[in-house]
């Protein structure tokens, strides 16, 4: 089985496909720069909100360093694609190369032709959100704000040309512990995701294939434009970055995901 995988450089991405490297060693790696851990705030931010922005993504770094540390490129075939170059033709000759079966995708921009009409009918994109409720960008963001964080959780689907809308494999939700912040719960979101996508390849290798479940509900495809800072304001003005306490002492009346899963 020729497993290649299409990712970012960010800590996450690169524990996760190291976890699979580990278990099963990858014929190659497309790889894709992501932007810095820490931007900087919109100009014209409120004082308040910057330092709300600040605080937030300084904390992410924080968060990614202490559950994986600094994890190398997986020790396979690479190609770096160049920003905005993710989808041309060096992309395409660079998958013909390593010939996979199956393609795991985490942590890349949206994959589109050409690169989406050369890889293999098995190819599985790890989405941070339950999907259809959360699909699109900043996921695991979103359910804090709306007051569901069990719902921070991730979704292993098939690729289609819409963005996290193709047929469920297996869905991930973290055990959530009194202590823990929004970027706890990212974190370990990604850490039992990437246990999982083991479990998952080990289905694949010995029944030939998963269990699928088709997407009918449409939820919500946010965009990275609609994540203001503004919004932070629920994170640490009103619950201080403690709303899965509150949560878990029966001061949030959110439901539980139902849940799609191979085992």
């Amino acid at each position: 089985m020729r497993i290649a995988w299409i990712g970012g450089t960010h800590p996450r991405h690169l524990h996760y496909i190291q976890t699979v490297h580990a278990a099963f060693p990858l014929c190659g790696a497309l790889v894709e720069k992501r932007e810095n851990l820490i931007p900087v705030a919109p100009a014209g931010t409120a004082e308040g909100d910057k330092r709300n922005f600040e605080l937030h993504f300084a904390r992410r770094a924080e968060a990614e360093e202490k559950y994986f540390g600094s994890p190398p490129l997986p020790d396979c075939d690479l190609h770096q694609a160049p920003p905005g170059e993710l989808n041309g033709r060096d992309s395409v000759d660079f998958i013909h190369s390593v010939r996979p079966d199956l393609v795991l995708v985490f942590g890349s921009g949206l994959i589109k032709p050409p690169l989406a009409e050369h890889l293999p009918p098995d190819t599985i994109n790890l989405h941070l959100g339950i999907s259809p409720r959360y699909r699109g960008a900043a996921t695991l963001f979103w359910p804090f704000y709306f007051l569901e964080p069990p719902y921070a959780g991730s979704t292993f689907h098939y690729i289609v040309s819409e963005p996290d809308a193709g047929d469920v494999i297996h869905q991930v939700v973290p055990g959530l512990e009194p202590g823990d912040g929004i970027h706890d719960v990212a974190c370990k979101t990604v850490v039992a995701s990437a246990r999982a996508a083991v479990r998952l390849l080990e289905i694949y290798r010995d029944q030939g294939g998963w269990r699928m479940h088709r997407q009918r509900a449409t939820g919500k495809n946010f965009l990275a434009s609609d994540f203001k800072p503004e919004h932070l304001r629920v994170i640490y003005d009103l619950y201080q970055d403690c709303m899965v306490r509150a949560y878990l002492e029966g001061e949030l009346a959110s439901k539980t995901p139902k849940l799609f899963q191979q085992f």
